[in-house]
């Protein structure tokens, strides 16, 4: 079912212009600094006390694969995104209340889509290009801001599973995780697709976060991303994290560890096997796949810092590991997921605010689907690549060129694409190993 929701941008204007009772911030960022449009003739300023922000990036990747792939070829993706916080206590005096909201201008053809057919996409704002909504939704914070909840159109990839160390990386899986976005239906609510729903978050003290999470089982994929489907089904997150901070003497070093789930209850094609029991690759079965009901998968997340600059807060050697595991082979494309590596921020001396990094992500792909390419190959007697596991390896240099221009290039090496998927130009052979070089560029407008 969809609901449209035709009062969204009148809403907005009229939190603009609702009355406030504002405060001035203590230190205020220079938007003069931090931006490439600047202050705005002081008018920027004057609407964060006022309760307004507005965040406007661009993000844009350049890149190529030289070898592997479909084709060899070029692409170009970016994203054009503006974000606004409006301060409900300030704006309107309602204690705690907040909204946000997000929305995109998606650019460019993806080289995922166009040359690689990998299942790890390269970029992480690779999408259709189209104009669309991306989060909307109010906020309440209760208990000292120690509670805070959320309902409305949501993006999980900004709340679960996420390391803050692997942000640095380009490939999107070590955003959202690769096997969330194969496994869920419609990629789960992820970059570019919201889903409605409900989110707790719980801080009992400085150390613990608790969150947990009600969706929509498929997220909102209509063409702009104002409408908003219901009767999917349910998709419930739930994670727990501890960050360890030392205290000035203490001992050890930061590092933040996770642990989550996801459980959804949609119903799903079985991947291997027809309603009649016999196996999909059979000229003699029904053509319609065994429906099996709900879904499931737990992952584990440790950031760690491995080594601190004497004097420096951040700068040094930091590192992280995510695994995700889906048991339920028979349903799920990808039944386990790990990826890890290590950044550097400060590695070259007289560029503290660059950062350097190495990534790695393995994603194994189900009995389901290698049984069914096996079943194939019995049937029609006709060879074809057995599916194993997709991996990339990503080295990049992220140089923070002004407080609001980041340059990035790097590189990734992109192995067994589509998880060791047939060639549509050679369907008894592999799609080959690709080696992509690109460019990111990141601007705060």
């Amino acid at each position: 079912m969809m609901i449209r929701n035709g009062a969204l941008i009148s809403i907005v204007f009229a939190i603009i212009l609702c009355g406030t009772r504002a405060k001035a911030e203590d230190a205020p960022p220079s938007y003069s600094e931090t931006t490439l449009t600047g202050d705005w003739n002081d008018y920027r300023s004057w609407l964060r006390d006022k309760g307004v922000i507005f965040t406007i990036t661009q993000t844009s990747d350049w890149l190529g694969n030289v070898s592997g792939g479909v084709r060899t070829g070029t692409a170009y993706d970016g994203v054009f995104q503006l974000q606004g916080d409006f301060d409900m206590d300030r704006l309107a005096g309602w204690t705690g209340g907040k909204i946000h909201i997000s929305g995109y201008a998606i650019q460019g053809e993806g080289l995922s889509k166009r040359n690689l057919d990998n299942l790890l996409t390269v970029t992480s704002v690779e999408a259709d290009s189209s104009v669309r909504l991306g989060e909307f939704f109010i906020s309440q914070s209760l208990m000292k801001d120690s509670v805070t909840l959320k309902i409305g159109q949501i993006l999980a990839d900004q709340n679960f599973a996420i390391s803050n160390t692997a942000g640095l990386f380009v490939n999107s899986t070590f955003g959202f995780p690769g096997l969330f976005a194969v496994d869920l239906p419609g990629g789960g609510p992820a970059y570019p697709f919201a889903a409605p729903g409900g989110q707790i978050i719980v801080k009992p003290d400085d150390a613990w976060t608790l969150q947990a999470a009600v969706f929509n089982g498929r997220p909102t994929t209509d063409a702009n991303g104002f409408g908003v489907s219901l009767g999917d089904g349910v998709l419930a997150i739930a994670e727990a994290s501890y960050t360890y901070t030392p205290a000035k003497g203490d001992p050890g070093l930061p590092g933040t560890y996770k642990i989550g789930m996801w459980y959804n209850s949609e119903t799903f094609d079985s991947l291997s096997t027809a309603s009649n029991g016999v196996s999909l690759a059979n000229l003699l079965a029904s053509g319609s796949p065994r429906r099996l009901s709900g879904d499931y998968a737990i992952y584990a997340i440790a950031d760690q810092t491995l080594w601190q600059e004497p004097g420096s807060s951040d700068n040094g050697l930091n590192g992280f590991v995510r695994v995700a595991i889906a048991p339920e082979q028979d349903r799920n494309s990808m039944d386990w997921y790990v990826d890890m590596g290590m950044t550097y921020k400060g590695l070259v001396p007289g560029r503290d605010s660059d950062t350097a990094g190495i990534g790695f992500a393995y994603a194994s792909m189900s009995k389901s689907v290698s049984d069914l390419a096996k079943a194939d190959i019995a049937f029609s007697g006709m060879s074809q690549p057995i599916p194993d596991y997709e991996a990339v390896i990503e080295v990049t240099y992220q140089a923070q060129v002004t407080q609001w221009l980041a340059v990035q290039p790097f590189f990734q090496y992109i192995i067994h694409p589509g998880g060791n998927a047939s060639d549509p130009n050679n369907p008894g052979s592999a799609i080959g190993n690709a080696a992509v070089f690109g460019l990111r560029t990141a601007v705060t407008f």
